[in-house]
């Protein structure tokens, strides 16, 4: 191999390193949500999110004045939800849900989610474990999705 070719294919191996940096530099950690606090909701299915890193279930809550609050909900991946008695078509929009949740610190309307019933009371899967799944931030948009770090020098 030729010193140019070398160091050509030297370059392309850094550059794909670089660019695939970005993804794992992405994963964040669980310090926004209060995990010494369970809170619950009750409310009607907005959205249902199966994909991955992580699933995504919006509730659309209504309040005692009248107006309806989005929650937003982490849970974890459709491999790990699977083992733990979960389908794509456990929750479909429309469905009245109660949720536990980790709560956010913040007091955003989103959180872990811990557990999860339908409107008879019946547990969907079995409850997540203590800890956080690990994996990437919330989708753009999402209750809760972190703004963009600032940077300082």
């Amino acid at each position: 191999m030729s010193p140019f070719r070398s160091i050509l294919a030297a370059s392309c191996l850094a550059a794909a390193v670089a660019i695939g940096a970005g993804p794992a530099a992405a994963h964040h950690s669980f310090g926004h949500y209060a995990m010494d606090k369970t809170s619950e909701i009750q409310g009607v299915v907005s959205k249902w999110e199966w994909s991955n890193p992580h699933c995504w279930l919006f509730v659309d809550v209504t309040g005692a004045d009248g107006k309806v609050v989005t929650y937003g909900f982490e849970l974890q991946s459709p491999g790990e939800l699977l083992r733990r008695g979960w389908k794509r078509t456990s929750i479909k929009v429309g469905d009245q849900l109660k949720v536990a949740y980790r709560p956010m610190k913040d007091g955003t309307p989103a959180g872990l989610m811990v557990r999860t019933t339908d409107a008879a009371g019946k547990l969907i899967g079995n409850p997540m474990p203590s800890g956080p799944p690990p994996g990437a931030p919330p989708p753009a948009g999402a209750p809760g999705a972190a703004p963009p770090a600032a940077t300082t020098q």
